[in-house]
């Protein structure tokens, strides 16, 4: 098998996982042993959503269930200390545009922030209709 595009920390980050890549990538996660979480929260608002995605990561009940505490929670080295992390987000129809777009921006900030601190956090979408480009090869 040919490296791994989640090996390359420089490129970790936000993108789409389309259906057609959706079982190789799984699979390569599978055989790289990447630490893996589900981010699929049943919510109809933001609050919701985030207070979702927090009880998945393993969040702390005082999470704030807001964006900069998000941030503040994704980049936090006692609450995810791998060196890789994948996120595997759906379920977004939770979130309205503007929640979609401040989600994936967050999620940038936070990918650079691991990458300077020399680790790597992918977050993959798989819905239809975001703003991003596709997961690379």
């Amino acid at each position: 098998m040919a490296a791994s595009v989640l090996a390359r920390r420089e490129l970790a980050g936000p993108y789409l996982l389309t259906p057609q890549r959706r079982d190789a990538v799984l699979g390569e996660i599978r055989e790289l042993e990447l630490p893996s979480i589900e981010i699929r929260p049943s919510a109809t608002g933001r609050t919701d959503w985030l207070a979702g995605a927090g009880r998945a990561l393993g969040f702390p009940d005082s999470f704030g269930a807001n964006f900069d505490a998000l941030f503040d929670s994704l980049c936090d080295r006692e609450l995810l200390p791998q060196p890789t992390l994948v996120l595997r987000l759906g379920n977004t129809a939770g979130l309205d545009e503007a929640g979609c777009d401040t989600l994936i921006a967050v999620l940038q900030a936070a990918a650079d922030e691991w990458r300077d601190q020399g680790r790597s956090l992918w977050a993959l979408f798989d819905g239809p209709g975001l703003d991003l480009d596709a997961l690379p090869r």
